[in-house]
């Protein structure tokens, strides 16, 4: 019903204002004209709705997951640049006197927003799309598509507005006064009130290790009391963390939990330098403020009843999976578990000794796999695949799930391996909250 519920708003939403095209529809202006208008109309209600989307608003990400959440932003942008370019060329095909307003020196105000706007949404999906491209940072390719969805956004109302053709009655104001409010509102909650809430739950760095494979483990401690809410989390879960500078900061990065949700008092997460970002956090000491927004993901064996569980993880993705163990431990929970743990060479299995010593139960089973191993590995070599998890797995595999998280490639193959062995499709999760 809550599913149903939110793909029946937004449905609504981004079809409300068509209301304004069937009532004020004009025969005498043609059916391209107001097919146009139309395409226009559902473009800019949608891009409102990725605010909503961007805005990691619990209520609408909960109910479907963030991986899911993100790959349908994706999607929806797809969707938006097919209506806006479709605005103005089913007009240009219907009659090339529409064809001036691209005269930038001549065009009325209302041409000239349109096309900014249209430049600005072109701009955002090519950086977005080809960002490793144009070696852009994390950071500054978020700076980059805030600043031109607000214009794509503000200069398409302003478009609307100065046409006037739909804003005449009252009602018709009233809409659009309440979508302008809507997107304003969205602006606010996420720059102002959600920094606001995350300095009053921020945490504190305790301590900084440096980890294998190039890795830093940061340990963090609630710095005041709402900070608790913070450290409640489920095994397999992740936030968006940002250490040191103001909470108004834009760019957060995201973390998976590495420690158990039994023990919040303290925080773990396990971080691969990888970026300006990670690689400034080797010089992060004790004592520096550390901003938290979480928890979110789906990827938590806590929402289904296993039987048991198969966690496959390749390189950093190993922190979730340590997160779900150190819990299991933590809880008394004798469900058997196989870590199957993908690394380069030895140096590069992160938390070994957390690994080793959590295997010493012997309903977990720790399955290393090298893909560059020394002579002297006597382990698993190569990668995760069907013959390697048939070898170790039992052959009823009734009841169990597959976790699978790290690189997008390895994941895709050790879901499909997972499957290959028997396991349901259903049984087998994996969440991607990779940006661009």
């Amino acid at each position: 019903m809550r599913l149903a519920g939110w793909y029946t708003g937004l449905c609504g939403v981004a079809l409300a204002p068509l209301a304004l095209c069937l009532i004020n529809l004009d025969p005498g202006r043609g059916f391209w004209v107001n097919l146009s208008v139309a395409a226009g109309f559902v473009a800019l209600s949608l891009l409102g709705l990725q605010f909503l989307l961007a805005a990691r608003w619990p209520r609408a990400t909960t109910p479907f997951g963030a991986d899911v959440v993100l790959q349908f932003h994706r999607q929806m942008t797809a969707l938006i640049v097919l209506l806006a370019l479709g605005h103005p060329i089913v007009l240009f095909l219907w009659d090339s006197r529409f064809l001036h307003l691209l005269d930038l020196v001549d065009a009325p105000v209302r041409a000239r927003l349109a096309v900014l706007s249209i430049v600005a949404l072109l701009a955002l999906v090519v950086t977005s799309r080809w960002r490793r491209v144009f070696r852009l940072s994390y950071s500054t390719w978020q700076a980059l598509h805030a600043g031109l969805a607000l214009i794509v956004v503000g200069a398409a109302l302003a478009h609307v507005l100065l046409i006037g053709y739909y804003v005449d009655q009252v009602w018709e104001k009233a809409l659009w006064v309440f979508y302008t409010a809507a997107f304003v509102w969205i602006g606010f909650w996420v720059r102002v009130v959600k920094p606001f809430q995350r300095h009053r739950r921020r945490l504190t760095v305790v301590a900084v290790h440096e980890e294998a494979g190039g890795s830093l483990r940061l340990e963090l401690r609630p710095a005041t009391t709402a900070a608790r809410k913070a450290m409640t989390f489920s095994p397999g879960q992740f936030a968006w963390i940002m250490v040191g500078r103001s909470p108004f900061a834009i760019t957060y990065h995201p973390f998976s939990y590495a420690s158990s949700a039994l023990h919040t008092e303290r925080l773990t997460f396990i971080v691969r330098a990888f970026g300006s970002f990670t690689s400034a956090l080797a010089d992060v000491r004790p004592g520096e403020p550390v901003y938290i927004d979480g928890p979110w993901g789906h990827f938590s064996p806590d929402r289904v009843a296993a039987k048991g569980w198969v966690l496959i993880a390749g390189g950093v993705g190993i922190t979730p999976m340590l997160s779900i163990l150190l819990t299991r431990r933590d809880r008394g929970d004798t469900r058997p578990a196989w870590l199957f743990y993908g690394a380069r060479d030895q140096e590069s299995l992160i938390a070994w000794e957390q690994l080793r010593a959590l295997a010493d139960d012997p309903a977990v089973t720790l399955v290393p796999v090298l893909s560059r191993a020394g002579e002297g590995w006597t382990g698993e070599r190569g990668r995760v695949d069907a013959g390697l998890l048939r070898r170790h797995l039992p052959d009823d595999l009734t009841g169990l799930h597959a976790y699978v998280c790290g690189p997008p490639a390895m994941m895709d193959a050790s879901c499909e391996a997972a499957v290959d062995v028997g396991l349901a499709e259903r049984s087998v999760h994996s969440e991607r909250f990779a940006m661009v």
